[in-house]
C-alpha cells in the first residue's frame, strides 16, 4: 500500500505522466549517475566517480548529434547533460542506457529493475520494457495487456518477432508508426497465412480474409455464440478493419497518408489477439459431419 496525502489530487496521482515531472528529476538523475560515470583515482590517488565520456560519445554517434555535449558532461557532469539536452532528448539517452545496460544480460538486471521501480513510482508513462530480446524504454500500458503482448512476441516464429517490431514502432521511444502499421500487418499474414492459405506463395491477408469469407466456417470455439455476432464475423471484423486501415501501404492512391500514432495503436492493439487465436489454434474451422 502507498501512503497518499489526504489533500492529494486522485487524479493527478494516478495518472501517467510524460517527460521528466519534477519529483521524477532527481532520482532518474541520481540513476543516470550510477550508470554513466566511472570509477577513476584523481591526482591524490583517491576513487573518485567521473563522467563516462565514451558512453556518451558512443550514443552521439548513434543518434548523429551535430553538436556536442561531451565538454559539458565534463565540466557538469548529469545535472549539467540533462539541462543542456532537456527532457525529452534525456530520455532517449536514458533508452540508450537501457538498452546498453541489456546488453550486459546478468548485470545489468540489477540496475533496470532500480529503472523501473523509480519509474513507476513517479507513475511515469515509460516502462523498462524488453521487446525482441533487445531492453529498452516503451510506453506503460496496462498489466494485462502487456502479460498479452509478451506472450504472444515470445511464441517462436515470425509473427511473433514482427509484432515484437510493431509494438517497438508504437510505443517505444523511437516512434516509427508506418512501421507500426506495416509490421503489425505481416505479424498477423505470418499467423494467419498458415493455417488458412497455406499452399498460396502469394497470399496477404486480403487473400486470408477473402478466403475465410468464402468459407465461412471458422469459429473461436466458444460454447455459446451471438445469432448475430458469431466469432467468425468477430475475427472478420478485426482482419478488414486491420487491412483497410493502413493509408500508407501503396504511394499515388486516393486517400494516401502517412500512419498516425492512433493507426499504428490501434492496428498493432488489433494484431495481438489475433496472432495469438492463429498461432494457439484457438481459431479453426469447425467440423462437419461426416455424409
Amino acid at each position: 500500500m502507498q501512503w497518499r496525502s489526504r489533500n492529494a489530487d486522485p487524479a493527478i496521482l494516478d495518472a501517467l505522466h510524460d517527460g521528466v515531472p519534477n519529483w521524477l528529476r532527481r532520482p532518474l538523475l541520481l540513476w543516470v549517475q550510477r550508470e554513466a560515470t566511472v570509477v577513476r583515482r584523481n591526482e591524490y590517488m583517491e576513487s573518485e566517480r567521473v563522467p563516462n565520456v565514451e558512453l556518451l560519445q558512443a550514443y552521439e554517434t548513434a543518434t548523429r548529434e551535430e553538436k556536442s555535449l561531451l565538454s559539458t558532461f565534463r565540466k557538469d557532469g548529469v545535472a549539467g547533460l540533462m539541462a543542456a539536452m532537456g527532457p525529452e532528448q534525456f530520455l532517449d539517452f536514458v533508452d540508450f542506457l537501457v538498452f546498453k545496460l541489456g546488453e550486459l544480460g546478468y548485470g545489468g538486471e540489477e540496475s533496470l529493475e532500480s529503472l523501473e521501480l523509480l519509474l513507476a513510482d513517479a507513475g511515469s508513462s515509460w516502462k523498462v520494457g524488453s521487446r525482441a530480446g533487445h531492453a529498452s524504454l516503451e510506453q506503460r500500458v496496462p498489466t494485462g495487456i502487456a502479460q498479452a503482448v509478451d506472450e504472444v512476441t515470445n511464441a517462436p516464429g515470425d509473427a511473433g518477432r514482427l509484432l515484437a517490431e510493431a509494438w517497438n514502432a508504437t510505443f517505444g521511444r523511437g516512434h516509427d508508426y508506418e512501421k507500426a502499421y506495416s509490421k503489425a500487418v505481416k505479424a498477423v499474414e505470418a499467423a494467419a497465412i498458415p493455417v488458412v492459405s497455406p499452399a498460396n506463395v502469394r497470399a496477404t491477408l486480403g487473400t486470408v480474409i477473402a478466403q475465410m469469407k468464402q468459407q465461412a466456417d471458422w469459429e473461436l470455439g466458444l460454447t455459446r455464440e451471438h445469432a448475430d455476432y458469431p466469432t467468425q464475423e468477430v475475427v472478420l471484423g478485426m482482419l478488414q478493419a486491420l487491412w483497410t486501415g493502413q493509408n500508407d501501404r501503396h504511394a499515388g492512391q486516393p486517400g494516401f497518408a502517412a500512419s498516425s500514432a492512433a493507426d499504428a495503436e490501434a492496428a498493432t492493439l488489433l494484431a495481438v489477439p489475433l496472432v495469438q487465436w492463429f498461432t494457439s489454434g484457438a481459431l479453426k474451422r469447425k467440423p462437419h459431419p461426416k455424409a
